[in-house]
């Protein structure tokens, strides 16, 4: 397994924020059929220059398409540019 890590930025760039409901209806639909459980972090981005809220949702998993398929389903809902995703040392579970 690994850790993915989902940077999702909350400014949507023809106008508009990823509200916190609007997220959430996010992850409910897109993260929460294909994963058992995830962490969602909020943190602080900069994108093309500019801060920006971004969501931060990181995953342990070995299937990196259903994480690929969360990041695409990200960008088309929210019209987004990009999501960066980071692959970490999987995570221990004690």
């Amino acid at each position: 397994m690994q850790t993915y890590q989902l940077f999702c930025g909350r400014d949507i760039p023809s106008g508009g924020y990823v509200t916190r409901g609007a997220f959430r209806a996010f992850t409910q639909e897109h993260v929460d059929p294909l994963f058992d459980g995830y962490t969602v972090s909020d943190v602080q981005g900069v994108w093309k220059g500019t801060p920006e809220e971004t969501k931060c949702i990181s995953i342990c998993t070995d299937r990196e398409d259903d994480v690929l398929k969360v990041a695409q389903a990200y960008k088309e809902m929210f019209k987004q540019d990009s999501v960066a995703i980071q692959l970490l040392a999987p995570m221990t579970f004690v």
